[in-house]
């Protein structure tokens, strides 16, 4: 089975992202389609001289001035999409040994098939608990066993995913309770997943949907898969402050006055985005983040990488110093000329 990934880049972000492209190829079989998504033409001059080096990466660059909205690249790529299989994964997401191994056995028994949760999130963190009212990106079950999916690391059936956006009018965008159509109310309601101040993320409800319709969705952990996690959300923003020539000390004050006032916004109008700041995870998210934006510009710079935040969950610490090393480790490599060698698989 020879699946072909969407991998999607923003402006920003391909410099320090697209290394770990090296570590998908040397740990499967799989093809990457390397996506474009509003960056610059030098990043797209880098995308294409990596595809150039490898048969099993291709160049698709949006034709867009500004960057899509994650939803909208999906729904896009997938109206698109001719293989048998719809795939995508987060750019900040390299390999560690041969990831595949547990999901490919799964791939034809199932229409939606999801992994990579990001490496700071607990088991219980990825639960989505009864009292929560926001079914966040990085929910991807539910307390009593129904899978949420996500948009992280995803293999969808694509003749049945077509058809049901085609039946139901909507693909990955975000919606709230009102928006979804009356069947899925009901049984999202049978489920504890309803209420009129329900919101879903980005193809939570297109998830939902399927196994509404009867289709078998999964999540799977492979531990060889280390996701960084929010990366190009920075990236595209600290883009945008680029191009607004918001730098430097008025930059960071600028910021800093523009997040207090996000955030009292979100407050008074008790935004979803408000509500899932609270939930857990929401703390981490906030840290690890900018953490790892920092291991990557030290990474392409040549130099030591930042201290460790402090971290009470042994795992979590674990899999942060596991995971800087290997963007170090990877860098070093890059710099050397000596990206790793492919494995057997």
């Amino acid at each position: 089975m020879f699946l072909t990934f969407h991998i999607i880049y923003v402006p920003g972000s391909v410099v320090y992202l697209l290394p770990f492209v090296s570590t998908l190829l040397r740990w499967s079989d799989c093809r990457f389609r390397l996506v474009a998504n509003g960056c610059t033409t030098a990043e797209v001059a880098l995308l294409q001289a990596r595809c150039a080096d490898e048969p099993r990466l291709e160049l698709l660059a949006l034709s867009t001035d500004r960057p899509l909205s994650h939803y909208q690249a999906l729904n896009y790529l997938q109206a698109q999409c001719q293989e048998e299989h719809f795939c995508f994964l987060d750019s900040d997401i390299l390999a560690t040994g041969p990831f595949m191994a547990t999901i490919e056995p799964l791939v034809g028994s199932h229409t939606g098939l999801f992994a990579g949760a990001p490496l700071w999130m607990r088991p219980g963190d990825r639960v989505f608990q009864p009292g929560y009212d926001v079914i966040c990106g990085e929910h991807d079950r539910t307390v009593v066993g129904v899978p949420l999916g996500g948009t992280f690391f995803a293999v969808y059936d694509n003749r049945t995913l077509t058809d049901l956006i085609h039946c139901q009018g909507f693909g990955f965008e975000m919606r709230s309770w009102q928006q979804l159509p009356t069947p899925l109310q009901a049984w999202c309601a049978e489920r504890g997943l309803a209420g009129p101040r329900h919101f879903y993320d980005t193809g939570k409800a297109l998830n939902l949907s399927l196994q509404q319709q009867g289709y078998a969705v999964t999540v799977v952990d492979s531990p060889q898969l280390l996701h960084l996690g929010g990366l190009s959300f920075i990236a595209k923003r600290n883009w945008y402050d680029a191009q607004r020539g918001i730098v430097g000390i008025y930059g960071d004050l600028y910021r800093m006055a523009r997040a207090i006032y996000i955030d009292l916004r979100r407050r008074i109008n008790d935004e979803p985005v408000n509500r899932s700041r609270k939930l857990p995870f929401g703390r981490r998210r906030r840290i690890y983040g900018p953490y790892f934006t920092a291991v990557l510009a030290v990474a392409t710079a040549g130099r030591r990488p930042p201290p460790q935040p402090a971290e009470h969950d042994p795992i979590v610490r674990m899999r942060a110093a596991a995971a800087s090393a290997a963007v170090m480790t990877l860098f070093e490599a890059e710099k050397r000329g000596q990206l790793p060698i492919r494995e057997h698989v």
